[in-house]
C-alpha cells in the first residue's frame, strides 16, 4: 500500500512557528502588534516587549519586520549578542553591506555613521528601528551602550524579553527606569486557542482533518496553559499519532474520546505531563 499518508503533512504545519506566511491573528497578538507599530511611530528611544517563553513573541515580532521593512529603515536581530564589538559588526554589516576596519566599539560606530547626516531633522528622518529579540540575555554593558545610542536619535530600539516565573527580568534596573513603553503579550485564553488551531489547519486547507468538539479544546488548553509553543509540540505529536494508527489501526481514529486519549499521549510523549 502506497497511498499517501494525509497526516505526515498535517504535523509539519505545527512546526514552523515563525513563518510569516503563516502568522495566525489572535486577540492578544493584535493588540500587541497595533500597540508596537504605533509605539514605533512616537519618538520614543527605548521600547519593551515582552511575555512568557512561547507566548508567540518571536513569531510576532517576524510579522511586525516584515510588514515595517516596505515603510521604514528596520533591523531585526532574532538572536542575541554578547560583546559590543559583535554587536556593533553586525551593525555595520545590516547598514553598509559589511564589517567596517577599525569600526568595532560604540564610540568609533556613532562618529563614522553621524557624519552622514547634517543635522537633527536628517538623523530623525533617517533613523533606523532596531528590535532585539531575546534581550534578557544582553550583557549589563552592552545594553548600557545601547541605551546611549538610542539617547543619539540615529536609533530606536525596541527590547523583547522573556518574563519568566523565576527571574523578573523586568524588575532589572535597566529596563525599568530607561524604558518609554511597555508592551506585554500574554498567554492565549481556550477561544484564542481555538481560533488558532483553526486557522492553522485551515490555511493549509486541511479543516476537515481537524474534529475537534469544545471539550477536545478545553483539553488542549489544559495542557499547554495557553503556551503556542506548547501547543504546536502537542499538535505536531498528536498528528503524528494520528499518521502511525491511519496506516496500522485506521479504527482506532474513529472512537469518541481518541482525541482527548491521542491528546493524553502526546503530551506524555513529549514529557509536557507526567505519567
Amino acid at each position: 500500500m502506497n497511498n499517501k499518508n494525509i497526516y505526515t503533512d498535517i504535523k509539519d504545519i505545527f512546526i514552523n512557528e515563525d513563518e510569516v506566511a503563516d502568522f495566525v491573528n489572535l486577540d492578544n497578538s493584535i493588540t500587541c502588534y497595533n500597540k508596537i507599530v504605533s509605539a514605533l511611530k512616537k519618538p520614543l528611544k527605548l521600547i519593551l516587549f515582552y511575555g512568557k517563553p512561547g507566548s508567540g513573541k518571536t513569531f510576532l515580532l517576524n510579522k511586525i519586520a516584515s510588514d515595517l521593512q516596505k515603510d521604514k529603515k528596520l533591523i531585526f536581530f532574532p538572536h542575541p549578542f554578547f560583546s559590543e564589538a559583535t554587536f556593533i559588526e553586525a551593525l555595520c554589516e545590516d547598514i553598509y553591506g559589511n564589517k567596517l576596519d577599525n569600526i568595532n566599539n560604540f564610540e568609533s560606530f556613532v562618529a563614522h555613521y553621524s557624519k552622514e547626516f547634517k543635522n537633527k531633522d536628517e538623523i530623525l528622518q533617517n533613523q533606523i528601528v532596531v528590535i532585539l529579540d531575546e534581550a534578557q540575555l544582553y550583557p549589563t554593558e552592552l545594553i548600557e551602550k545601547i541605551r546611549l545610542m538610542a539617547d543619539t536619535r540615529l536609533f530606536k530600539f525596541l527590547f523583547t524579553i522573556h518574563k519568566t516565573e523565576n527571574e523578573d527580568v523586568l524588575a532589572k534596573d535597566y529596563f525599568q527606569t530607561r524604558i518609554w513603553e511597555s508592551i506585554e503579550l500574554g498567554s492565549a485564553n481556550t477561544n484564542e486557542i481555538i481560533v488558532y488551531l483553526q486557522r492553522k489547519i485551515g490555511q493549509k486547507g486541511y479543516d476537515k482533518y481537524l474534529n475537534f468538539q469544545k471539550k477536545d479544546y478545553n483539553k488542549a488548553y489544559e495542557l499547554c496553559c495557553g503556551n503556542l509553543r506548547t501547543l504546536n509540540k502537542i499538535m505536531y505529536k498528536f498528528y503524528e499519532i494520528c499518521e502511525y494508527y491511519e496506516q496500522n489501526q485506521p479504527s482506532k481514529l474513529s472512537s469518541e474520546d481518541t482525541n482527548i486519549k491521542i491528546l493524553t499521549m502526546s503530551a506524555l510523549d513529549t514529557g509536557i505531563i507526567h505519567a
